[in-house]
């Protein structure tokens, strides 16, 4: 049996070894390699050591070897010293390796440090915790790392309508803590440029959500490649001071569909493909996501991150008076989990499909196995309306009594409900977009073949005779192919208990046309007006689900 003992003379680490087993072993000592050659640094300004390694401070090298009379330094930036303890200031931010050589070479140590550029912070103040426009006082600060203490300049940019006594009527100022009023609502974007000595710093955005100062609906809208974003619905206030807000959450990749319901917005999001691929069994990356009211929280309901990209999320709705939340997949049938699910990870074995396409009567004669799916709602008297395009094509109205939960004869009869826009004599609509006004009694639906939007009488959805083309946009983006083209894919309204309001939907037009009848942007039509025409909204967005929310904030 052996006892081993770490012993450090004078630096010197020992290793003593006491032989127990036989009375003849001696105590054999050995030594070992110490810290031959070893550095350390730190960072100082002129207010003393730092824990920021940013561009500017003096970086203070300690030789720590034990050996060594003759040193070489390289700072990893073509600058080099002989010094024992040099002191280095970097004028770029990156990482360096610093590398020191002793006794020419005898012995060579490497170490890696990271030069962080100097960023600005900007926080504000106020004494409202709501900011309203035209009202709330508030007042920013900066923070910035200054390890020279050199001179500092502040550049600030304000959006128009800002006014501040230290503003001028370009809403520019250069105090160090300037204290405003904004003119308009939605988010504020404040520009700071700052120069420390000779360095001018890269510019910070900081965005500033500033409300209306009487309670308002709603609108929300999740734009391509960008974020999730609402506008107030205010009809008596100048368009110039009612901007969006950028509540900063990315809106997903496909997200077709939205609704809003209690106090949350749901964004279904399809995922990076939304149309066939070969390779679709680990493709998926589709989301279904709520964001609070306010955009202060969001929070993941269920994710199919990794698993089969046909069973991502397409479109959705909401049921509150069940707690339940219904999605689509790409193709094959309908989905539903209680509404205050979160952090979920989708599988079948998990979360079985609620109805199927071969779950329902009208599969082989209306439904086939390749529709890809549309919108579905499910309206107060317990019918669903599901639509369906590509292979097949119309709206396949069912109760819950006719999913039969496993695959039925060809001889099944279709549910009483009935399918509409099947085409042979009535309309033939591959619907790509939906939504009923219950108030007006009226069905709106984007047909994707024919590139129009088409209005109908909800009791009697399939007569020609009361067909009204409401916008006949003629091309869309593009995007998804002819087969499964996503063109308008989203419609949210607003509607008063008189009938009067707006219906809105998001159009995506052809990259780079010139028509104006082909631009990108949110349209909406007046409704109750049987002479209004749509118009648009708002102009140059690329958007797919839109939502209301219909409580006045």
């Amino acid at each position: 049996m052996k006892q081993i003992k770490n012993i450090f003379i004078g630096g010197i680490a020992l290793i003593v070894s006491l032989a127990v087993v036989s009375c003849e072993d001696d105590i054999k000592p050995e030594e070992m390699p110490g810290q031959t050659i070893s550095f350390s640094y730190y960072a100082m300004t002129v207010d003393g050591p730092s824990i920021d390694y940013v561009v500017g401070s003096e970086i203070h090298f300690e030789n720590k070897s034990v050996e060594g009379s003759s040193w070489e330094w390289s700072f990893g930036d073509g600058n080099t010293s002989n010094e024992e303890n040099p002191v280095h200031i970097y004028e770029e931010p990156g990482t360096y390796d610093v590398v020191l050589s002793i006794d020419d070479g005898k012995y060579i140590q490497k170490q890696r440090i990271f030069i962080s550029p100097i960023v600005p912070i900007v926080n504000y103040r106020s004494d409202d915790e709501v900011l309203v426009y035209q009202q709330s006082s508030v007042t920013f600060d900066v923070s910035v790392d200054n390890p020279a203490a050199e001179e500092v300049h502040y550049e600030w940019v304000f959006p128009a309508g800002t006014t501040g006594d230290d503003i001028d009527e370009e809403g520019r100022s250069t105090a160090d803590n300037p204290e405003v009023v904004f003119g308009s609502i939605g988010s504020q974007r404040v520009r700071l440029t700052v120069t420390v000595g000779d360095n001018e710093l890269e510019t910070v955005t900081t965005n500033i959500n500033v409300n209306y100062n009487e309670p308002a609906r709603t609108l929300f809208y999740a734009e391509q490649d960008g974020n999730i974003k609402a506008k107030k619905l205010i009809e008596d206030l100048d368009p110039e001071l009612n901007n969006p807000f950028d509540f900063g959450y990315r809106s997903g990749k496909h997200p077709l569909s939205l609704q809003f319901s209690d106090d949350w917005l749901y964004v279904f999001d399809a995922g990076t493909y939304t149309g066939f691929v070969n390779d679709h069994q680990n493709a998926g990356d589709g989301e279904i996501f709520v964001i609070s009211h306010d955009g202060s929280r969001r929070e993941t309901v269920i994710e199919n991150f990794g698993g089969d990209t046909f069973l991502d999320f397409y479109y959705g709705f909401v049921d509150e008076e069940e707690n339940m939340i219904y999605w689509t997949d790409r193709r094959e049938g309908i989905f539903r989990i209680p509404s205050d699910t979160r952090n979920a990870s989708f599988s079948l074995d998990e979360y079985d499909y609620y109805v199927r396409n071969n779950w329902l009567g009208y599969y082989g004669s209306g439904i086939a196995w390749g529709n890809t799916n549309g919108p579905i709602i499910k309206r107060d008297d317990g019918v669903y309306w599901w639509a369906k395009n590509s292979t097949g094509r119309g709206v396949f109205r069912f109760e819950d009594t006719d999913i039969a939960g496993s695959p039925v004869e060809d001889t099944e009869p279709h549910p009483e409900a009935g399918a509409i826009y099947q085409g042979a004599g009535d309309f033939s609509v591959r619907v790509r977009g939906m939504i009923i006004d219950e108030v007006n009694g009226h069905i709106y639906v984007a047909d994707q073949d024919l590139k129009r939007i088409t209005r109908h009488n909800i009791d009697n959805p399939d007569s020609r005779d009361n067909a009204v083309i409401i916008d006949r946009p003629g091309a869309d983006s593009g995007e998804g192919g002819v087969a499964e083209s996503l063109f308008i894919t989203d419609f949210a309204i607003d509607v008063n208990p008189d009938g009067s309001g707006y219906l809105y939907w998001a159009y995506r037009g052809p990259s780079g046309s010139e028509d104006p009848d082909l631009q990108s942007g949110i349209k909406r039509l007046e409704l109750g007006n049987p002479d209004a025409e749509p118009e648009y909204y708002l102009e140059g967005v690329n958007v797919y689900g839109l939502a209301v929310d219909p409580t006045e904030r």
